[in-house]
């Protein structure tokens, strides 16, 4: 048994948006065969509360590190970083100190395994780490040319952050014995990045027990859509305002008595911009998702941004609810179009094919999506493949 200190950039309890998910999947994993120890970033009275509930249900040793709550940038803070090459978005959330008490963590313990739970915790990996456990990498979202309308401000800021942040990860894969990416396609932008790396890929994944298929939505009711997603994510509240600004009116034109719930947590308040929008339901954050699945006929997608693979789309798949969204909602899944789920990018095509869906593909969307989740999308697999190259990990530092 080793002792594992684990460096996460927030408190993944309660598990309810993707990046909590994967944590939860790393730390499943690891605490199956070795000391756990969890340094994770608390804000308030709430990210300690959740950090001791979390250390309380699965047996793991937890370190609160300080961090800003809700931080924002600051025009400074921005171009003093640039100006060194660096990230600010990865280095906001964490309080002066983070990176000394994570010292003093590593110390306390003796560790034999350092792991960095995603580019937002490189900052502060203070120690020699061996595992680097990506959620995305963030230097291609924001180096991607998605075809948006932006200010010269934000292309610069796109810009500035594309370059910092391809520094940092481009130095934690060369730091770290073994990389996981979600994707090969993931995979891929990390080899360009270090070819003599080592990157394996274990993708995102769902609680299948959790996550039971629900009954079809009655076909004679009103069409339900549903956007899940946490606002304070660029790419999230890109394409909510998306939804919102410009497939809402043109869906409500074919179908006048279409909603849309936006279901996410919303620490700015960004969704109040949406609320009293005709069709449009702001939810906010919910302790059960699944609840704003059962009725609803299609998840609606129009994201142009951003990376990884959405595990919005694998829990819908899961519950069979029929997806609907942009070539760059369903990057790295090995999604058919009109057999997963269908594509569109204009609000024209989108209603062409929640109409599909409404006339008769629905079925075939369901049983293939959830088929495909059961084949390759499941917790188990996922935690039986992070063992496996843990132990080897393990075994290879030992020796």
């Amino acid at each position: 048994m080793a002792k594992v200190v684990v460096i996460a950039p927030y408190v993944p309890h309660p598990a309810r948006h993707g990046g909590a998910i994967r944590s939860r999947v790393l730390l499943d994993a690891l605490r199956l065969d070795h000391e756990v120890h969890l340094a994770a970033a608390v804000a308030n009275a709430e990210d300690l509360a959740n950090l001791e509930a979390l250390a309380a249900e699965i047996g793991i040793t937890v370190h609160p590190l300080p961090a800003r709550e809700a931080p924002r940038p600051s025009v400074v803070s921005k171009l003093g970083r640039w100006l060194l090459g660096g990230s600010e978005l990865i280095a906001r959330r964490w309080q002066q100190g983070a990176d000394k008490e994570v010292h003093r963590v590593f110390e306390q313990v003796g560790y034999d395994i350092g792991v960095i739970d995603s580019t937002f915790a490189v900052p502060i990996a203070t120690h020699n780490c061996h595992l680097l456990f990506l959620h995305n990498l963030e230097y291609s979202m924001y180096a991607r040319e998605d075809g948006e309308p932006r200010s010269w401000s934000d292309r610069m800021t796109r810009r500035m952050e594309a370059r910092g942040l391809r520094a940092a990860e481009k130095s934690a894969i060369q730091l770290q014995a073994l990389t996981v990416t979600v994707s090969e396609h993931d995979r891929d932008l990390a080899l360009g990045l270090v070819p003599e790396a080592r990157v394996e890929v274990v993708p995102n994944s769902v609680d299948l027990d959790k996550l039971p298929l629900l009954p079809a939505p009655a076909a004679v009711a009103a069409p339900r859509l549903l956007f899940v997603g946490a606002l304070d994510y660029p790419p999230n509240l890109e394409a909510a305002t998306e939804l919102v600004e410009r497939h809402v009116p043109v869906l409500r034109r074919a179908f006048p008595e279409l909603t849309v719930r936006l279901v996410g947590k919303d620490p700015y308040g960004h969704g109040a911009r949406f609320a009293g929008v005709e069709g449009i339901e702001v939810v906010g954050p919910v302790d059960d998702v699944v609840e704003y699945y059962r009725d609803t006929h299609a998840v609606y997608l129009p994201i142009r941004s951003g990376g990884g693979t959405r595990i919005k789309i694998l829990e819908a798949w899961a519950l069979g609810v029929p997806v609907l969204s942009t070539a760059v909602g369903c990057e790295g899944l090995p999604a058919a179009d009109g057999k997963h789920l269908r594509r569109f990018e204009t609000p024209e095509q989108g209603c062409d094919a929640l109409r599909a869906v409404l006339e008769g593909c629905a079925s075939k969307l369901r049983d293939n999506g959830r088929k495909l989740v059961e084949d390759q999308f499941s917790h188990s697999a996922a935690i039986a493949r992070l063992r496996q190259l843990i132990n080897e990990l393990v075994a290879a530092q030992a020796g």
